[in-house]
C-alpha cells in the first residue's frame, strides 16, 4: 500500500481508526476514554459485564454480538450505575422496541439476542445516547439496575 501525504490540516469528524479500533471481549472489563471509537465484539461462553467510562463529549463505542448469549446475558453499564443512558431499540421484526430514558444498563438478553445484534453509544459529555439494532424485539433492553 502506498503512503499518502497531506498538506495542511487533516480533520476527521468521526475520529481516525487505527489498528486497535476493533477488539474482541471475552471477559468483564472497564473501558476508558482511550478506548473511544472501538467496535467491541462480545464473544464468550460465559457472558459478562462491560463498564463504560464517565461520559465525555465525543466518546463513542459500538458493541456487536459475536457469540449469542445463552446461559447469561451480556451487560453494558454506566460507571457507578448512573442513570444516563437514553436511546431506543430497533428490531427487524418491526415490533415496538424498548427505549432508554434515564437508564444505567443495557442487556443483550440470553436466549434472545443473536449474532449481529448491536448497540452504538455516543456521549455528549453528560449522557450516553444508545441506538440498538437487533433481530427480535426483546433481545436488547435498557433498564435501571
Amino acid at each position: 500500500m502506498a503512503n499518502t501525504t497531506f498538506s495542511g490540516p487533516v480533520i476527521s469528524i468521526n475520529g481516525f481508526l487505527g489498528p486497535n479500533a476493533v477488539s474482541t471481549s471475552t471477559a468483564a472489563s472497564t473501558l476508558t476514554a482511550a478506548d473511544s471509537g472501538k467496535t467491541i465484539f462480545l464473544n464468550s461462553a460465559n457472558e459478562f459485564t462491560t463498564v463504560l467510562p464517565l461520559p465525555a463529549p465525543g466518546l463513542r463505542f459500538t458493541f456487536i454480538v459475536k457469540a449469542a448469549p445463552v446461559g447469561a446475558s451480556y451487560y453494558v453499564i454506566t460507571n457507578g450505575y448512573a442513570g444516563i443512558i437514553k436511546g431506543q431499540q430497533y428490531n427487524a421484526a418491526g415490533a415496538a422496541g424498548d427505549t432508554g430514558t434515564n437508564d444505567d444498563s443495557i442487556q443483550f438478553v440470553a436466549g434472545s439476542s443473536v449474532v449481529g445484534d448491536r448497540v452504538e453509544l455516543i456521549s455528549d459529555g453528560t449522557n450516553w445516547y444508545a441506538y440498538a439494532f437487533c433481530t427480535l424485539a426483546a433481545s436488547i433492553t435498557f433498564f435501571i439496575d
